[in-house]
């Protein structure tokens, strides 16, 4: 099941319980199929990143959703029905509930036109696949970027992440995970050089390729870098370690105790 989509064609890493690993960018394709064979791409899945076009939230979002911007179209679809349309609210204003077996659809900007080929009570199907097809055969998969690494070659291209220059070229703390050629693991936190700031994008990417990497992938930075083993905190102090939402951990089994 997505928690959410990933965004602007950025770099993600994929692992399954084999313990096998894939790193590269990422999109996810949903397609919204309708009466009469009206196709539609959706382009976010339970995201808050707003763009002109459809967008679609199941309850991974949450109980409910309310309206990010004005005059949003909300289509109610449960058991592949749409049972209800909503129109013209404000945004902020309403939450709408989000049915257990189905989905919201939210038409913005130029899509909301198509709002009269979904009437209430038609029928519609989701079409869902990934590019490049080789993260569908992964369970988990975790986004962030810029990618870094390829086949042991840089392959960074922040500007075609939609990342901003001032984040490309900022000196800063930053972490980042890769495979090597032994099919293992390295996760990195790198700091602040001596008397000076961290690293650039392009020299974390060095970096990494310098400790063996293979895939490499940015992850988050500044004060959310932060390293832990064995529940000690091992690269800054307590007092300037961020609350984060999310991170990645790698469990040790105990002897002769297998982990499903």
């Amino acid at each position: 099941m997505w928690l959410s989509s990933p965004i602007l064609n950025r770099g993600a890493i994929a692992w399954n319980d084999s313990g096998q690993f894939y790193i590269g960018r990422l999109n996810l394709l949903e397609t919204l199929v309708g009466n009469n064979n009206v196709q539609l791409p959706i382009l976010t899945l339970n995201s808050g990143y707003v763009q002109s076009g459809i967008a679609r939230y199941t309850t991974g979002w949450g109980a409910n959703y309310t309206p990010l911007t004005d005059n949003e179209i909300i289509l109610v679809v449960q058991k592949n029905q749409i049972i209800n349309q909503l129109t013209g609210s404000k945004g902020g204003e309403i939450a709408v509930p989000i049915p257990q077996d189905g989905y919201l659809l939210t038409l913005r900007g130029n899509t909301t036109s198509n709002a009269a080929t979904l009437p209430v009570g038609s029928s519609i199907t989701i079409t869902s696949s990934t590019a490049p097809v080789a993260f569908s055969r992964y369970s988990q998969i975790v986004g962030a970027g810029p990618l870094l690494l390829q086949n042991r070659q840089i392959v960074l291209d922040g500007k075609s992440e939609k990342f901003s220059n001032a984040f490309i070229t900022q000196k800063a703390i930053r972490s980042g995970i890769c495979t090597t050629t032994t099919g293992n693991l390295i996760i990195a936190a790198i700091h602040n050089r001596v008397d000076g700031g961290g690293p650039t994008l392009a020299e974390h990417a060095q970096l990494m390729q310098l400790l063996g990497c293979v895939d490499a992938l940015n992850l988050d930075g500044g004060s959310s870098t932060s390293l832990y083993l064995g529940g000690q905190l091992l690269d800054r102090s307590p007092n300037t370690v961020a609350r984060v939402h999310n991170g990645i951990g790698i469990f040790l089994s105990p002897p002769g105790v297998q982990r499903k």
